[in-house]
């Protein structure tokens, strides 16, 4: 489904020494707990900056919606994707 097609990992995304914005937000908004379901965060939320979304946290949880965490630590992943979205 995806021949030809360009398709970006989390290796794809950034480096330890030159991250992706999200993926420094995770890191300092503690986005991420046992590591499990991290790269499928980082990615939905890059992706997220590209799709038409409304501006609050309930927006954002709506659309991440399919990606479950078992450690719970879903208001620290809103709070890395806000972050991003809403630079202060």
């Amino acid at each position: 489904m995806l021949d030809g097609a360009e398709v970006t990992t989390i290796e794809g995304l950034g480096t330890p020494d030159a991250m992706h914005p999200m993926q420094a937000a995770f890191v300092e908004s503690d986005g991420y707990q046992c590591g499990y379901c991290t790269s499928g965060q980082i990615m939905s939320a890059v992706a997220l900056l590209d799709e038409p979304c409304g501006p609050t946290d309930a927006d954002v949880k709506e659309l991440m919606s399919g990606n479950i965490c078992r450690c719970g630590a879903y208001a620290n992943i809103v709070q890395a994707i806000q972050q991003v979205r809403h630079p202060k």
